[in-house]
Formats: structure tokens, sequence, C-alpha cells
């Protein structure tokens, strides 16, 4: 049995096998837990699309405004750490975290 004290559990310490064993077992244990959240086996639930779409639709809200708010982030704290992608790429990266937030805000408000 190896000893794992001091170690810290970093993806390079597991093997590739016991990584997809892990998801596997992620997968297969995670989702049975959320199947029936909206709709459950014979006539469902009533309703159950409308709430559906309107847990899409504040996901959507959300999502889009952190991507909003990590353009803004991006476009004003630009070239001030060098282990972030924004050091040397930042109007590329500002650009397309504004694009993408305005793409799923857009989403969310016309669905």
């Amino acid at each position: 049995m190896p000893d794992f004290v001091g170690q810290k559990m970093n993806p390079s310490f597991f093997r590739p096998t016991q990584l997809i064993l892990l998801m596997l077992a992620a997968l297969l244990l995670f989702e049975p837990a959320l199947a029936n959240k909206f709709e459950t086996i014979g006539s469902g639930v009533a309703g159950s699309s409308r709430i559906k779409a309107e847990y899409m639709r504040i996901i959507g809200y959300v999502s889009g405004g952190v991507l909003l708010f990590t353009s803004l982030l991006s476009f004003l704290m630009a070239n001030t750490n060098a282990q972030n992608l924004n050091y040397a790429l930042w109007k590329q990266s500002s650009g397309m975290l504004l694009f993408m937030g305005l793409v799923i805000l857009g989403f969310a408000f016309f669905a």
C-alpha cells in the first residue's frame, strides 16, 4: 500500500486508466440522481417543459453576465499578470468573452 501522506493529488498523479474509471464512475453515479428532476415515469410533471425553459433562461443570464464581467476584467487588467492568458492576448480574449457573453445573453433574452 503506497503512502500518500504529504503528496499533492494533481492530474499527473493518476494513471490514465484511473482517470477514465473515475470519469465513468462519476458519470454513472451522478446522472441517475439528476435523471428524474423534471419528469417522472408515466404522466410526468405538469408544466415541466416550462420549468426547464425558465431554468435555461436563468442559466443563460448568469453565464452571460459572468462572461461579460470577465471580458471587462480582461480589458481593465490587461498586461498585469504574466501567468494569465490575457497578458499577451488580452484584446483577443476580451473580444471573445464579450462575443460569447452577448450571444448567450441573446439566446436567454429571446428564448
